[in-house]
This record gives C-alpha cells, structure tokens and sequence, in this order.
C-alpha cells in the first residue's frame, strides 16, 4: 500500500528509512522519535549526530540506520504558534524535505512518526491532515511506499462529519442489540423484509413511482457525460474488463487510477494482464474511488467481483457515505476508515 496510517512503535516498522522527529539541536521530540534514540542507543546516536550542530525548522539530517533501517532521516519539524498562519507550510515543508530525501538515497519504503504533534503543539488532527496531505500528493507523482506510525493516544478523536458518526453510531448500537436479542432482532429483521415487499408490490401496481426511484438512484450518473452503465451493466465482462474499459471511456491513465486507488503498480499489473484477476472487496472499493463512480455504479462494480456494498457494516458506511458526497480523494478516505478502527482502502 502506497499509504498505510498504522498505530505503533516506528521503531517495528521494517522500511528502508525511518524518520525520526528531532529539534534542532537534534534531540529527539516526541515519543516515536524517543524510541529510536532508546533502541539505538542515546550515545551511539548522539554520536553520529555531533556533525550536525545546528539543522534549521523544516530541513533534515540523515544518519546510518544501524539495525533499524537503511538510514535515519531527522527532520526538525515547526513548533506550532498560534499567532503565525504558516503553521500547516512549515508542517508541510519538513515532510516534503524529508520524502525528497529519501528519494535521493534510492529508499522504495519510508516510516513517519506524526511530525510536531505532542512535543511540538500540533493538535494532533491538524498534524495527521498535513501528513495524509503532504505524502499523498507527493507518491501521485513518486513511487514509495510511506507508512505513518502514530502512537495510540496520537489517534485523533475530533469528529470530522458529524452525520456519518451518528449513522455508524446507530449501526454499532444495532449490532449490539443483536448479539443481546437476537430474537427481538429477528422479529424486527422479518418485518423490514415484509415491508419491502409490500414497497415492491406498490412499485409494481404504479410505475410512475418506479420511475421517480429509479431518477432519484441515478441522477448523479446523468451528469457525468459518460455511457459508464451500460459497461456496468453488461454481466458478460469480467470485473478486470470492465475496470480497463471504465478507464478508456473516462479517459484516464491508468497510473492516474492504481495511485488514486493507493494500489502497487505491480498488483494494477495483474488486473490489465489477466482477465480472470479476482480483486480483494477493498481493492475493488478502491478502483471505485479512483474512476468516480457513483454508489449505484460501485455496486454493479463490485457485483462482478462478487461483493456488495452492506448497510450494516461500518466500512461500507463509510464507502457509501464518501461516495455520496464526492469525497474521492483515497487518503481521506482511508483517515476516516483508520480513525473508525476500519481496514483502509488499496493493495497490503
């Protein structure tokens, strides 16, 4: 995965390069940071660093990674002020410089505690949107693999939409129910199923209340200009098929879609060489997001795949919701799956 937020200890990540969140003097800020001076050895690295005197805000330093990595990268990220507005740039800058770095030595893999959160200032949800921010645009256009590693209590707890926690909150509390009264459940289950087909009935003895449901399902594909559903809709093409044809009829690379969907190039190899490809359900969800779809259409995607979208899994809450709302963008879908406790988006 180009771009996995993982809980943990940077210090277990096995990644060409490790970067370590340092202040300019080269003392280690934050608590990942600290992990690597202890694992190492506060005097080994203190010695390796002695060249580096003074390392002005935003820039890096690098140094062996001993037994940990490749190399260590010290970035010196901003101490958060609230009476500048560059904040967020400075924030920024030090991942940009640091990800620039590891290109220079050749890394293919780079590990990123949550720069200037805790030691520094950040509130930790502004620190989390900069990283997600600043690494997705910059592996759009790099091939790397970042993995952001942030400490239990870095997990942001701010509320970002609202309606989308109280759906998941309503889904929670009904699968507890469940598990609590499974009889009460079933009960309640066989009745919405008894109502739906009683809409069924209705739909079928008045049609123009079928038309209504069908515009109302489908109005946000009669503005995309393209003839997607009768690809969509043609069972006869395989999943990896219709994916290539999707791609063709939208007029997109398909590097622009397997780094949109965080996919390994290697993995989007496979689709366009095989026309029996079986993707993973998060994979399909994935390729989704990248070639816009709508929630109808990512259905009849991932029908090919042999998956459908559930009202009572908090993931494809999620999904949906984002889908609803043209919120496209992979890593801030991904933000919200991790942030929810949910298996993010693209190829492991």
């Amino acid at each position: 995965m180009p771009l996995e937020i993982v809980t943990g200890n940077i210090v277990d990540q096995k990644t060409d390069v490790i970067v370590s969140s340092n202040n300019n003097r080269m003392i280690a800020s934050g608590g990942n940071s600290l992990a690597v001076f202890e694992k190492i050895g506060k005097r080994i690295l203190k010695n390796a660093l002695q060249k580096f005197s003074y390392v002005d805000t935003t820039e890096v330093a690098v140094t062996s990674g001993f037994d940990l990595s490749k190399y260590i990268i010290h970035a010196v990220g901003p101490v958060y002020d609230e009476a500048f507005n560059n904040n967020e740039t400075l924030l920024a800058d030090t991942y940009i410089n640091a990800l620039n770095k590891a290109v220079e030595l050749e890394a293919e893999s780079i590990s990123f505690p949550l720069i200037s959160a805790g030691a520094n200032g950040f509130p930790q949800h502004v620190a989390l949107e900069v990283a997600i921010k600043t690494i997705g645009s910059f592996i759009e256009e790099h091939d790397l693999d970042v993995k952001l590693v942030l400490l239990p209590e870095e997990k942001s707890k701010k509320i970002k939409y609202p309606r989308l926690h109280r759906m998941i909150g309503r889904t929670v509390l009904e699968e507890r129910r469940q598990r609590q009264h499974p009889k009460i459940f079933s009960m309640i289950t066989k009745r919405s199923l008894e109502n739906a087909l009683e809409k069924e009935v209705l739909i079928r003895e008045a049609p123009e209340e079928k038309i209504l449901y069908q515009k109302a399902s489908y109005a946000i594909d009669s503005c995309s200009g393209y003839d997607l559903d009768d690809i969509l809709d043609n069972m006869d093409i395989s999943f990896s098929k219709t994916v290539l044809n999707l791609i063709d009829e939208k007029g997109y690379k398909d590097s622009d879609v397997y780094k949109r969907a965080n996919l390994d190039r290697r993995l989007f190899s496979k689709l366009r060489s095989s026309d029996d490809y079986q993707p993973s359900k998060s994979t399909a969800i994935a390729l989704a997001f990248a070639l816009r779809l709508s929630v109808p259409q990512t259905d009849d995607l991932l029908l090919k795949a042999g998956y459908s979208l559930s009202k009572s899994n908090t993931t494809d809450i999620i999904v949906e919701y984002c889908l609803n709302n043209e919120i496209y963008n992979i890593y801030e879908v991904n933000e919200l799956l991790f942030q929810y406790d949910q298996k993010q988006l693209g190829s492991i």
